[in-house]
């Protein structure tokens, strides 16, 4: 049987300093780490704020967690749903899946995210993933 899997989704803003070039970097980043550590997810950037979900052992995601709350790309980080989430991934196939919300109507706000409960938070979020294009 599958060990219970640990997920993580939070908001932040890219740090004072850094362009959407820095975006291109953390993504390259997370990518090669979360395949080496076995976390999967996916990260959405409307061009200031960051969403993401990412889940795998409860290890990796807590390690994962203090990095980026330490990392200084990363502002205002904002744990909103952090927990067990079963046996069963949401985003099996995607080391980390990223969509860039450069237009309007992609069905996710962002600052949204932060104004309601953990479960709706989580629900908004893998509503509005289904429909974008993910990279």
């Amino acid at each position: 049987m599958a060990p219970i899997l640990q997920s993580l989704l939070y908001t932040s803003r890219l740090a004072a300093g850094y362009g959407p070039t820095e975006v291109g970097r953390i993504v390259k980043q997370a990518r090669e780490m979360n395949a080496i550590h076995g976390i999967t997810g996916v990260l959405v950037f409307d061009g200031e704020w960051f969403a993401q979900y990412v889940e795998g052992a409860a290890d990796a995601i807590e390690v994962l967690e203090r990095h980026l709350r330490a990392d200084p790309r990363h502002s205002d980080f904002n744990a909103i749903e952090t927990g067990p989430c079963g046996r069963e991934r949401r985003f099996p196939h995607w080391v980390m899946g990223y969509a860039d919300l450069d237009f309007e109507g992609t069905g996710l706000n962002i600052a949204a995210l932060t104004e309601v409960d953990q479960l709706e938070a989580l629900q908004l979020f893998s509503d509005a993933v289904k429909t974008m294009d993910i990279l």
